[in-house]
């Protein structure tokens, strides 16, 4: 999904989460993550494949904004296709995006549960039928990763680390081969991903959390658990993660390379330790043995 998250925020502001939400789709086959990159900006939900299916409130909700593609609607984020809003009791908000055409029935105004909002479908910026869903707490002026508040999804599948690079100038260096770096405080860059369990192939999505270490002690660690809304300098909104504070662009060196933080460098050998965990707690590792020079 193409979309620029800020532009939902005025219509989708509720409440902190309350329990009892339930997935949308009785067959929940995740297809993208939280906080991945979307060239530009975060992917502000997950995404729910699965094929054609009916697609129900997370919760008992009222209607608070409803599009149907191809209606001339200029504010609108076309991106998202056919798409609803919910409001639940708690205040919390939900998106249903990709919505197949025609689908969304006219004039209802709550739904229970017992009747779906439409069917999964590809309409908007999308490369094949899914539900896009992103889950709003405007009590903290925040995105919330879904995966926070829904019922656990089995998966036994850890997450890959593949590679870490350092950055001492302009350009960045794989830690392996027996490289040498300097003495001195150095970026770190991870290449890592997670994957989906239900194909042969490798399928990409992003972990949960990032955790760097330097001989056993943690330097840094992140987690795609939500966004919220911050000004920068020039007082432009833009989204940011929760807990960190960091943009897109400081976060994503490239699709799947994460800029994870500082480590200080001292003549010897230090060692690095990746690690990357899933919302389910599997984890990836992988260390890497650095050598220093004066």
């Amino acid at each position: 999904m193409r979309l620029a998250p800020l532009a939902l925020l005025p219509l989708l502001l509720a409440a902190r989460p309350a329990a009892g939400l339930d997935w949308p789709v009785a067959r929940v086959v995740l297809t993208a993550t939280f906080g991945e990159s979307r060239g530009d900006h975060f992917h502000a939900g997950i995404d729910l494949g699965g094929g054609s299916q009916e697609v129900l409130p997370i919760a008992e909700g009222e209607v608070v904004f409803a599009h149907e593609e191809g209606e001339d609607r200029s504010s609108v984020p076309v991106g998202l296709g056919s798409f609803l809003v919910l409001q639940h009791k708690g205040g919390v908000r939900s998106i249903y995006g990709h919505l197949e055409e025609g689908s969304m029935p006219r004039g209802e105004k709550r739904f229970d549960g017992s009747r779906p909002l439409g069917m999964v479908g590809a309409t908007g910026y999308s490369l094949g039928k899914h539900l896009h869903l992103t889950i709003i707490d405007s009590e903290m002026r925040a995105i919330l990763n879904p995966l926070a508040v829904l019922p656990p999804v089995p998966d036994r599948q850890k997450p890959v680390v593949k590679g870490l690079e350092l950055r001492q100038g302009r350009e960045a260096e794989p830690a392996a081969g027996g490289r040498s770096f300097r003495a001195g405080t150095t970026e770190v860059l991870a290449s890592l991903y997670d994957l989906r369990e239900d194909v042969s192939f490798a399928w990409k999505m992003a972990p949960y959390r990032i955790s760097l270490y330097q001989d056993g002690r943690e330097v840094a660690s992140l987690k795609l658990e939500g966004l919220h809304e911050k000004l920068d300098r020039d007082g432009v909104p833009q989204l940011v993660l929760l807990g960190s504070d960091l943009r897109f662009a400081d976060l994503y060196e490239a699709e799947w390379l994460f800029r994870v933080g500082e480590v200080k460098l001292l003549p010897g050998e230090t060692t690095l330790s990746l690690f990357a965990a899933d919302y389910a707690g599997n984890e990836g590792s992988r260390d890497f043995l650095v050598r220093v020079s004066d």
